[in-house]
């Protein structure tokens, strides 16, 4: 992948800035990023792609997973190279996150195979070269889509509540379940900004 080192180090550093929390972990990728940008093309290009793997690796929830985006600044080789990182970075994660509803969980599924269709566009535009590449990617995307659906089987549906009046999520968690203690999971699925004064129409986990 002949594309922008910096570019590319420079985003992965911020990822694994906001995703890795390990101590150790986020020195050695540190470490990790300070040396690669003198290694070798094919050096270069197998480590980018290993630096991804401990990002992704990290992630335990779908804040996480939504941060795996392409840089902004990446366009021609640095985007198809970040394109073929991305389309890893969330198979990786999505199959390793125990998502919250059916519906969340359907969404990575098509993030990731959205994602992948994007690397794999990628690895066959390179021809003969991309060969190995588009074998092991279609591979590693196939498998991810199927778990993340067998996932989505067996989550826990959403449900469309209403109110008629305005009430805070702990009230809410505590008659939707029995468990006030929920709240802040009442308002990560509904989407609300406002947990103190919930809307009256929101969906909730069905249990």
């Amino acid at each position: 992948m002949a594309a922008d080192r910096n570019v590319i180090l420079t985003w992965l550093a911020d990822l694994a800035a906001a995703l890795v929390s390990d101590p150790e972990d986020a020195a050695d990728f540190a470490r990790r990023v300070a040396v690669a940008a003198a290694l070798p093309a094919d050096g270069f290009a197998a480590e980018a792609m290993d630096l991804m793997r401990v990002v992704a690796e990290s992630i335990d929830g779908a804040d996480g997973f939504g941060r795996i985006v392409p840089p902004a600044s990446a366009d021609g080789e640095t985007g198809d190279a970040a394109a073929v990182m991305v389309a890893i970075g969330l198979a990786i994660a999505g199959a390793r996150i125990d998502w919250p509803s059916r519906p969340r969980a359907r969404a990575a599924r098509q993030q990731i195979a959205d994602a992948g269709e994007r690397g794999l566009a990628v690895a066959s535009a390179m021809g003969g070269d991309g060969a190995e590449l588009y074998g092991w990617l279609s591979s590693v995307i196939s498998t991810s889509v199927r778990v993340v659906s067998d996932l989505a089987a067996n989550a826990v549906p959403v449900v469309r509540v209403e109110t008629g009046l305005s009430l805070p999520s702990t009230v809410l968690a505590y008659k939707l379940y029995g468990d006030a203690g929920r709240a802040q999971e009442i308002v990560d699925i509904s989407g609300t900004m406002t947990p103190a004064i919930m809307p009256t129409s929101f969906e909730a986990l069905a249990s």
